[in-house]
């Protein structure tokens, strides 16, 4: 078995131009056209079929750059292990799990930690998904848009000694499944989302009410701008600790979210609109954006977060900064691409009104999200 590197460690090292590995491919071409490893940095990277890697050896070797690192990916880890054994070359990793880990793999980087209070936002690199874990120390702990993997979020709350009490969905997700009432249900917590998004679901949940208040022992949530259409009809945001906004996919830390995925593009788009200019404009200018996407890596700050602080949005984002009504639809309409298929019934199984098994979930989540629009 070759030697192989976590997809926790190559997350890290491809948010640094220094440090950032040769990836080689090795999944089938159509495989590696609809998404690759990706960072802060794009890594230098190359698909060669397995079959072709390992029957044309040498000739493999001959598009390897020498002394670079070089981490050999496939679909689950076990044609690329069979690559790294065959190629035999010094500083080659197999990745471990492949992209099926990868898809999942959570980076966690703190937004506060005071050593009583924490807030953490987790970051989906496979997926550019953003969730936050809000808390306190043996006290409780809220998740806001939990996606990808389980067990670091549980992992957290047990570190932390703060039992998970409230989970949040800002707006029905359409480019994932969200983990949100999975984790409600695993550990007792309170399931919440806005009845804009979960009309007809086939659940139980606490529906968000605007101006409405939680406190986690001593952090404060406030509830913001819920039934304010746009992305979704129900998109709701939720201000921490005075500090920070987390806007779903209302608004991102450059963009917008695509107002097209109920089939309502202009009414939505005018919505959004509104969301902006009548709702956000409103809140104190200092907060944060914490969203639950990105478009890039290359988005992040130095520490790996991704945040923008809300007045500079609004003035200086090219396309959150239209003040005009007609001139923002219209250029919100004619900048839209098609949806990616998947993403009408990703909506309907976080409606639970599909229940796919865990194979045909993770064919359903293939591929970065799709769901912002930026300048």
């Amino acid at each position: 078995m070759a030697e192989a590197i976590s997809t926790q460690e190559l997350a890290k090292r491809i948010d640094d131009e220094e440090t950032a590995p040769f990836i080689l491919d090795v999944r089938a071409p159509d495989q590696f056209e609809r998404w690759q490893i990706e960072g802060r940095v794009t890594p230098e990277t190359i698909n060669i079929p397995y079959w072709t890697a390992i029957e044309e050896d040498e000739e493999t070797k001959t598009v390897i750059p020498e002394g670079r690192d070089v981490v050999v990916v496939c679909a689950k880890g076990d044609s690329s292990d069979l690559v790294v054994d065959v190629l035999g070359l010094s500083q080659m990793w197999n990745l471990d799990g492949g992209m099926d880990a990868w898809a999942t793999t959570l980076v966690p980087h703190e937004l506060h930690d005071d050593d009583t209070t924490f807030i953490t936002q987790f970051d989906r690199i496979a997926k550019a998904c953003l969730s936050y874990a809000i808390g306190e120390r043996g006290a409780e702990m809220a998740l806001i848009d939990p996606a990808g993997d389980v067990a670091p979020y549980l992992a957290m709350s047990e570190e932390m000694n703060a039992p998970i009490t409230h989970v949040f969905d800002t707006h029905l997700h359409a480019d994932h499944v969200s983990l949100a009432r999975r984790i409600a249900d695993e550990t007792g917590a309170v399931y919440h989302i806005a009845e804009g998004d979960a009309e007809g679901a086939h659940f139980e949940y606490s529906a968000l009410k605007d101006g409405e208040e939680f406190e986690l022992g001593s952090v404060k949530l406030i509830v913001r701008s819920v039934a304010t259409p746009g992305h979704t009809p129900g998109s709701t945001s939720i201000e921490v600790d005075g500090r920070f906004l987390m806007t779903g996919d209302a608004v991102f830390v450059s963009g917008i979210g695509r107002p097209d995925l109920g089939g309502e593009t202009e009414p939505w788009a005018r919505d959004l609109f509104h969301t902006i200019h009548d709702k956000l404009a409103g809140l104190d200018h200092s907060l944060q954006i914490a969203p639950a996407h990105y478009t890039s890596r290359a988005e992040a700050k130095e520490d790996g977060t991704l945040l923008r602080e809300l007045g500079d949005l609004l003035v200086n984002d090219p396309v959150v900064s239209i003040d005009d009504e007609e001139h923002f639809v219209s250029y919100v309409v004619s900048h839209l691409g098609t949806p990616p298929g998947e993403y009408s019934e990703i909506r309907r199984v976080n409606l639970a009104w599909d229940n796919p098994d865990a194979t045909r979930i993770s064919e359903l989540e293939v591929g970065r999200n799709e769901c912002a629009l930026t300048g």
